[in-house]
């Protein structure tokens, strides 16, 4: 769970497409489907690592926070 809004919708985002993907990938693993299901998920999961780091950067809440 994220305390930021944006961050959890994009989480539930990318759940969703895992579920998505899941499914299909116990249907047929190799198919094209499946395929682009596995692509649309890491794409958002790309997409939420540059979120989260744009948010470390940007919000005082993690400023002087040693990583």
């Amino acid at each position: 769970m994220y305390r930021e809004p944006h961050l959890q919708r994009k989480s539930e985002e990318c759940s969703d497409l895992w579920w998505a993907w899941k499914e299909l990938w116990n249907l047929d693993i190799h198919g094209e489907e499946t395929k682009e299901a596995r692509k649309k998920w890491s794409e958002c999961c790309c997409e939420m690592g540059v979120m989260i780091s744009q948010e470390v950067k940007t919000n005082p809440r993690y400023h002087g926070i040693r990583m």
